[in-house]
């Protein structure tokens, strides 16, 4: 199928010019290739598409049928190519992405609004969801995923890492008292917004001798714990409310932390380090609009995130 195309598309400019020479001139190759491809053309065929003299060249019936096809063939894959180059030149079009429900911060979603307005004539499709995708079967040109990626028949970068602290509002810690030890939590009977779907909770110390102290645990468990949920944003209004302790990335709490509307628990207590993992297809070339929206926010989110850090 693939060799009979590049003949078509060879037999096109043959029609087109009117000669061996001419079509040869147009593609860049030589008469004797164009003449090969024509006779594998005809011999796929089983019919003579053109009459040869040393003068001049003429197409048969079947050729002047087939040059039309041959001709609409060759105008629809040089106005993909066009338009294609046009949308690198002037990006547009449909990008769909995946991305963590701690993502949904004002913080982001600014920068989602600063790529919209550079880039006007692409549709941006944002997906919160938890957990990891085929994209695959999903339809997703990028996510966003939290923890270590595995599967080697995609693209994977790595754009940062954080830890996931606990966090509850001034008025809570001041009503429950202080907080000394993990094992405070279930002692005490302190409420926890829970982690709906999530093995228990495991946290690190690390000690004055380099030691790391380990204590895992699972609020799920606890009678006192009313309210499960799978979104980061949920979580994190609880909280604000003062409806219990919650677990949540760094980097998602930043302004309340800021401003004291949510304050660290067991500040000396994290998780282990999480990395947070861009993910696309193999085949995205680098100029496609994945790659675009990746090398944007790795300049204006990443790079800003590393540079207030450092501030």
């Amino acid at each position: 199928m693939l060799p009979n195309l590049k003949s078509l598309a060879v037999f096109a400019k043959v029609a087109e010019t009117g000669s061996f020479s001419g079509a040869a001139n147009v593609l860049g190759i030589s008469a004797p290739v164009v003449s090969q491809h024509i006779s594998q053309l005809e011999e796929t065929l089983d019919t003579a598409l053109v009459y040869r003299s040393t003068r001049s060249l003429t197409l048969t019936d079947a050729g002047q049928k087939l040059s039309k096809y041959a001709h609409d063939m060759l105008d629809a894959a040089e106005t993909g190519l066009e338009e294609l180059q046009n949308v690198m030149v002037s990006p547009r079009g449909k990008l769909s992405v995946s991305m963590p429900s701690f993502m949904a911060s004002p913080k982001f979603t600014a920068l989602l609004a600063n790529f919209m307005d550079t880039y006007p004539d692409i549709l941006l499709e944002v997906c919160y969801e938890t957990g990891h995708h085929n994209l695959n079967e999903s339809g997703y040109d990028l996510a966003i995923q939290l923890g270590d990626i595995s599967d080697s028949n995609f693209m994977v970068r790595k754009l940062t890492e954080g830890h996931a602290c606990l966090y509850a509002s001034p008025d809570l810690i001041e009503k429950l008292g202080p907080i000394t030890e993990p094992e405070d939590f279930e002692r005490l009977a302190y409420p926890f917004i829970c982690e709906a779907g999530w093995p228990k909770m495991t946290l690190h110390k690390l000690g004055n001798d380099g030691e790391v102290f380990e204590r895992g645990f699972d609020p799920k468990e606890w009678p006192q714990n009313k309210f499960w949920c799978n979104n980061g944003e949920a979580k994190k209004q609880m909280a604000l409310l003062g409806r219990g302790i919650t677990w949540l990335p760094e980097m998602y709490v930043m302004n309340e932390v800021a401003v004291g509307t949510l304050v660290r628990v067991l500040p000396e207590w994290t998780s282990e380090r999480i990395g947070v993992y861009a993910v696309w297809p193999r085949n995205a070339g680098s100029r496609s609009l994945t790659r675009l929206f990746l090398e944007f926010m790795v300049e204006k989110f990443i790079k800003g995130m590393k540079r207030d850090n450092a501030a």
